[in-house]
C-alpha cells in the first residue's frame, strides 16, 4: 500500500515549503495569479511539482476568498469587458478559453 509506480511516493507539504508559497502570496495580495514562469521557480524552490504549486495557490485563493480576506478583483468569465471583435480569426469562446487555461 502507498507505493507507485517507479518507487515515488507523494508527500505532503511542510512548513518550510508552504512559508515560501505563503510568503509569495503575500507579497502579490492585488493579484495572486503566479505566472508560469514563478510557478516553475516555486516548484523548484521548493521541491513540489508544478501542478502542486498549482493546486496550492488555487486551494489558497479559495480559502482567502471563503476567509473574505479576498484583495484582488474576482475572475469572472462574463464580467470582462468585449477585448476581441467578433471579426476576427477564431472564436472569442476558444480565445477566453486559452486565457483562462494560462491558470
Amino acid at each position: 500500500y502507498g507505493s507507485m509506480e517507479g518507487g515515488t511516493r507523494r508527500k505532503n507539504a511542510t512548513r518550510e515549503t508552504t512559508s515560501t508559497l505563503k510568503a509569495w502570496l503575500q507579497e502579490h495580495r492585488k493579484n495572486p495569479y503566479p505566472t508560469k514562469g514563478e510557478k516553475i521557480m516555486l516548484a523548484i524552490i521548493t521541491k513540489m511539482t508544478l501542478t502542486q504549486v498549482s493546486t496550492w495557490f488555487a486551494n489558497a485563493r479559495r480559502r482567502l476568498k471563503k476567509e473574505n480576506k479576498m484583495t484582488w478583483p474576482p475572475r469572472n468569465k462574463g464580467s470582462d469587458d468585449k477585448k476581441y471583435d467578433d471579426d476576427e480569426d477564431g472564436s472569442q469562446e476558444d480565445q477566453i478559453k486559452s486565457e483562462t487555461n494560462d491558470d
